[in-house]
């Protein structure tokens, strides 16, 4: 499911679902136009049970914005009492899904919120490329982490840089042979060899105090195998390399 929680938009197509509705409001569709659109455009018909979290989704992106296309709630609503949603989930998740899909159900089952007038949203933006080595500033200015770019992906919503963290001793020297260093390993990896890896998000783009180095990946930069890419903020990037060196240190 690509999912990182319980919640109605801690998925990824939930949360694709929730920014693409908006921007087709904004485009001046209806809301049954940007539904039969969506629908075609995220293959729903294919999706079998998968499709409730685009139904889930929408019906609470529309019901929050006042944009309610014909029949989105009741299939919402139907999904949320259907024992079939629930048997997706692992045994150890089911009680707290089932509190966000009764929270849902208490939202749906009260009146819209007025219409809102949605305008587009600001595109995020990167100035990172392939290959780049940036030190990044960690909040308190005492400490700094080394990333490595290993893609960019642009979508509706603007271009985000995937990165994998390095292993970097924090000594200056060593950033002439950035390029030569091995991906730190995720502290949560799910898979041997997984790089720890993340999608960052401008707020609109890349912070101000980045530093780019002169140096490259090429052919013999260290790879692994694998990359995680959790989807965070930079704002929220010193936050989670604290709260994995706590989890490693305990």
């Amino acid at each position: 499911m690509g999912a990182w929680g319980v919640g109605i938009f801690s998925n990824d197509a939930a949360d694709d679902v929730r920014e693409d509705f908006r921007d087709l409001m904004a485009a001046g569709f209806t809301a049954d136009e940007a539904t039969t659109r969506l629908r075609e455009e995220h293959g729903v018909e294919r999706l079998g049970v998968d499709a409730n979290d685009f139904w889930l989704a929408l019906a609470a992106t529309q019901h929050k914005v006042g944009h309610v296309g014909e029949h989105v709630l009741e299939r919402a609503m139907d999904i949320i009492d259907d024992p079939v949603e629930m048997e997706r989930w692992a045994a150890k998740d089911r009680r707290r899904r089932a509190a966000a899909l009764a929270k849902l159900k208490s939202t749906l089952e009260s009146p819209p919120s007025p219409a809102k007038r949605l305008r587009p949203r600001t595109k995020v933006e990167t100035r990172l490329e392939l290959g780049q080595h940036v030190v990044v500033p960690l909040p308190g200015g005492e400490r700094s982490v080394l990333l490595r770019v290993t893609g960019v992906t642009e979508d509706r919503g603007g271009r985000y840089p995937h990165v994998v963290v390095v292993e970097w001793n924090g000594q200056e020297r060593q950033l002439h042979k950035a390029h030569r260093l091995p991906a730190t390993l995720d502290p949560t990896r799910m898979r041997d060899d997984e790089a720890w890896g993340f999608t960052l998000i401008g707020e609109p783009s890349d912070p101000s105090d980045l530093r780019v180095l002169s140096v490259v990946t090429d052919r013999r930069t260290p790879t692994r195998q694998w990359e995680s890419g959790t989807v965070v903020k930079w704002s929220e990037l010193g936050g989670q390399v604290d709260a994995a060196s706590t989890a490693e240190s305990s």
